[in-house]
């Protein structure tokens, strides 16, 4: 089915407001960008956007496509999310924010400086970098191939649509244009995914009837207990590996880190992050129930087998076109929220790609002093729209990887940014850690883990993931002539187990391998005099209670002024807050 003049309708008023916003921003109302205001928004952001921007940032594309797709295939256990989420933001409000905040920078990279070295530094600034560039790659790549397929939008139309509004607008208008148009597209997101969820409860016929059918369907999963780690999702690799999944996204991503910094003080920052939690949650139980209804419409006629698509990620548009296309402009809602997505992790993703460039690698090479603020605000413009053109391109080498959208997004974030958050934590808990140490250990880790990463993807030996629940075809119509070499296939489960890792537990190995190496090679590299080490970088266990929040509330209230000061805020934005 293809999309007719009211879906493009839609898609045309999305763009234009994406750009509009972006040439209201940068040319209008700020027309002489300073750097810290392309960057961190001079910290004078309000804490609702700044949320809504957080969560537009973090639910890419491949997320909405991927976790319906995932309940279709193996099953509730994402909602466990749910419950891991909350530890991750946990720790990232009362740990890492208050420590980000401080440093006065607008890379969240320059603590790892300060505790270990310049060299630590900009290796994990290099990773972040490429990591970050491969995300993004496949947050416009994946989302516009399933859209081709299934309603024949032009994939590199979508591709180049995309990139380049975003593109424009996060040049032009830096982060302000980023959060605000990151509002607009949060409420996109939402509007979609809610009429679809509305539409198809009544398709479905009511609630109960979908309910009775993902239970008949052995669908409704909640406690696969099972010790096997090729099994996809378990209780243990949702609680463990899950969280420390969370918890590097949020914290250790200078994409989602930034935004804590757009605001005035730690205690909004906090209350950005919770903010977060509610909206995030609220999506995982949407594109759940997606899900759900997926298989209640597919449950006698799996669109894989009856070969309706090619790729687990076209579920949910082939859902969306059989349900709601017969309203005109409701198909194009839909992919408005897909692109959307898109668009709003994209311009994150070039936005804190350009910070950490400038930050990390131009500072340090150039003498910032004899640098006027609007030409280093040039240069962040010209770096923003060099990366996003360049993701553009690349976007084209995705194609080789076979993996589904929210697989390949668990491995990379697994792979490269779980080390990451390894080496905070031997900062903030391990004193005795040198810079040598540090270093070694997160390039040895990154080694280990790009040969499982590259092993699993591309060399063809892995088996089936474990845990795939049944479909059928038993009420197919005969014409799709579904042949039964394809259901044979399906059953074989030849390869190497330890390439069929659940991607899930990426996130666990790369946590736990750097752990255990820092840990080693305090033995190996010697190590520091606890005493010797900043004080201010380190952090204690009873940071993470409450009752120690509460007891030092007063204390930091005290010194937000202080701290706001350290990151070149203006005494009157502090009644931005206000505006919640």
């Amino acid at each position: 089915m293809y999309l007719n003049w009211a879906d493009y309708g839609v898609l045309i008023i999305l763009l234009c407001i994406s750009i509009s916003i972006g040439l209201y921003q940068g040319c209008i109302r700020s027309k002489q960008l300073s750097a810290g205001e392309f960057h961190i928004a001079d910290g004078r952001m309000a804490v609702l956007p700044t949320a809504m921007s957080l969560l537009a940032s973090v639910m890419s594309a491949a997320t909405l496509l991927g976790i319906p797709s995932e309940t279709y295939q193996y099953g509730t256990m994402y909602l466990y999310c749910i419950f891991t989420l909350w530890i991750a933001i946990y720790l990232n409000a009362y740990l890492f924010i208050p420590k980000f905040r401080q440093i006065g920078s607008a890379s969240i990279y320059a603590y790892l400086e300060q505790r270990f070295s310049l060299s630590v530094r900009i290796a994990v600034t290099c990773t972040f970098i490429f990591v970050n560039i491969l995300y993004m790659a496949v947050v416009l790549y994946g989302p516009s191939l399933a859209l081709n397929q299934v309603t024949g939008l032009n994939m590199w139309l979508a591709v180049g649509l995309c990139g380049f509004v975003s593109t424009l607008y996060t040049s032009i208008g830096g982060i302000k244009a980023v959060i605000w148009t990151d509002v607009i597209q949060t409420i996109m997101m939402f509007s979609g995914i809610i009429l679809t969820i509305i539409f198809g409860f009544i398709d479905a016929g009511g609630v109960s009837k979908v309910f009775e059918t993902i239970i008949n369907g052995d669908r409704w999963q909640l406690s696969i207990v099972t010790l096997d780690p090729t099994v996809r999702y378990t209780v243990w690799n949702m609680i463990f590996s899950n969280t420390l999944y969370n918890t590097a996204l949020f914290a250790c991503l200078q994409t989602q880190a930034q935004r804590y910094l757009c605001v005035h003080s730690t205690k909004s920052a906090q209350k950005t992050a919770w903010i977060n939690y509610g909206m995030c949650v609220m999506m995982v139980i949407l594109c759940e129930c997606a899900g759900c209804l997926i298989y209640a419409k597919y449950h006698r006629c799996d669109p894989l087998q009856a070969k309706l698509i090619s790729k687990p990620d076209q579920l949910y548009p082939l859902f969306v076109i059989e349900t709601l296309g017969r309203i005109p402009g409701l198909t194009g809602l839909f992919i408005a929220c897909i692109l959307s997505a898109s668009l709003s992790t994209f311009s994150s993703g070039v936005n804190s790609i350009a910070t950490v460039i400038f930050e990390d690698i131009y500072k340090r090479i150039s003498n910032k002093h004899s640098v006027s603020d609007r030409r280093q605000a040039m240069i962040s413009k010209f770096l923003s729209g060099s990366i996003g053109l360049f993701i553009v391109f690349l976007a084209y080498l995705v194609s080789f990887m076979k993996s589904n959208l929210i697989v390949i997004i668990f491995q990379l974030i697994g792979s490269f940014v779980a080390p990451i958050l390894g080496l905070y934590i031997l900062g903030f808990f391990v004193p005795r850690v040198n810079h040598q140490n540090a270093l070694v250990t997160f390039i040895l880790c990154l080694i280990l883990q790009t040969l499982m990463l590259v092993f699993a993807n591309f060399t063809g030996k892995q088996r089936r993931p474990g845990g795939l629940l049944p479909t059928s075809v038993a009420g197919c119509s005969p014409s799709l002539n579904i042949s039964h070499s394809l259901l044979i296939e399906q059953s074989h489960n030849s390869g190497y187990r330890i390439l069929s890792m659940s991607p899930v537990w990426y996130s666990f190995n790369g946590f736990a391998i750097t752990i255990a190496f820092g840990l080693m090679g305090i033995f190996i590299f010697g190590s520091n005099d606890p005493r010797t080490v900043d004080a201010s970088l380190l952090s204690s266990f009873k940071e993470l209670l409450p009752c120690f929040h509460v007891l030092r509330k007063k204390k930091t209230d005290a010194t937000i002024t202080h701290e706001e000061k350290d990151i070149g805020l203006d005494d009157h934005t502090i009644e931005q807050e206000n505006m919640l």
